[in-house]
């Protein structure tokens, strides 16, 4: 201690961290093809929330983990795939205010990382949940941010987001309207799918329904390289890797959301396949290796 006192009054005059984050981007190679994960920022809900009657499980695994357990964070990590000839974006995260203020960073860390709303080719969404959707739109859902884009999402996904009944099916917090408005923006712009069409070379999806109804994934090829995409499929490192069975309070069909993401784990953990998150820490890769009956 006396030897460090000379030194202590110094740390007074040290710079003040600025109010603003870095900008968030992180690129990489994936064969031919150019990848780079930009942040949208991140959100953070209860326990409860999260994983309802297993809360206290939850938070129990997260501080077992160092992770923070009241609230809990998720990132919002969007895909930018380069292809050479096509810009794909993977998710257009949740627009600025719109629903937490943490999130809203897409545009500024896409100009970071050398792109304008202008160049992006198209916007396949893994499914219509508000922080995968609501970004692709102004502050007031009345005008599309991204002038060239043609949208692409599953026929079942968009069906079921665009019916007249929807606010009856899902929790008001959801905002089902303000996805409704965004769908609308989008119509004269998109292209449906079915799960398991390749939306441009190397990028392909694949079912992966149950935490909404047309939920897809995404297979990344290029050469002898590839990865998958998780989409909502996981959420969190440790308690959807260790207890992929708790059931996901996001989810509207438990069952079979439960069954595709243990599909999924185990596709990820049998082929060795590098992983990219939409939720987890950023820049959100990894590989799934097994853990007994679960996974880590």
């Amino acid at each position: 201690a006396a030897a460090l006192a000379p030194t202590a009054p110094g740390l007074a005059h040290a710079p003040q961290a600025g109010k603003r984050a870095q900008p968030s981007f992180y690129r990489f190679k994936l064969g031919t093809i150019e990848i780079t994960v930009v942040s949208d920022g991140t959100l953070a809900f209860p326990a409860e929330t999260l994983w309802g009657d297993r809360a206290e499980d939850a938070r129990g695994l997260l501080t077992s983990t160092f992770q923070p357990s009241s609230p809990v964070g998720l990132q919002i990590n969007t895909i930018l795939v380069n292809t050479g000839d096509k810009l794909v974006l993977i998710d257009a995260g949740c627009g600025v205010d719109k629903f937490q203020k943490t999130a809203g960073g897409l545009l500024g860390n896409l100009a970071a990382a050398g792109y304008a709303p202008g160049d992006i080719d198209m916007i396949l969404f893994t499914h219509c949940h508000f922080d995968h959707l609501w970004g692709i739109s102004d502050g007031k859902n009345a005008s599309l941010l991204f002038p060239s884009a043609e949208f692409v999402a599953s026929e079942t996904e968009v069906a079921f987001w665009s019916a007249p009944d929807l606010p009856g099916k899902v929790s008001p917090k959801q905002q089902p309207l303000v996805t409704q408005a965004n769908l609308k923006l989008a119509s004269p712009r998109l292209r449906l799918i079915k799960a398991g069409a390749e939306v441009a070379p190397g990028v392909t999806t694949f079912d992966t329904a149950g935490h909404t109804p047309g939920h897809i994934s995404v297979h990344i090829s290029s050469g002898s390289e590839e990865m998958l995409l998780t989409g909502d499929v996981v959420v969190n490192s440790a308690v959807s890797f260790l207890h992929p069975e708790w059931p996901f309070g996001f989810d509207l069909d438990v069952p079979l959301a439960t069954k595709s993401r243990m599909a999924f784990l185990d596709r990820a953990a049998a082929d060795k396949t590098l992983v990219g998150s939409y939720h987890l820490p950023f820049p959100g890769f990894g590989h799934v290796v097994r853990e007994g009956s679960a996974y880590r």
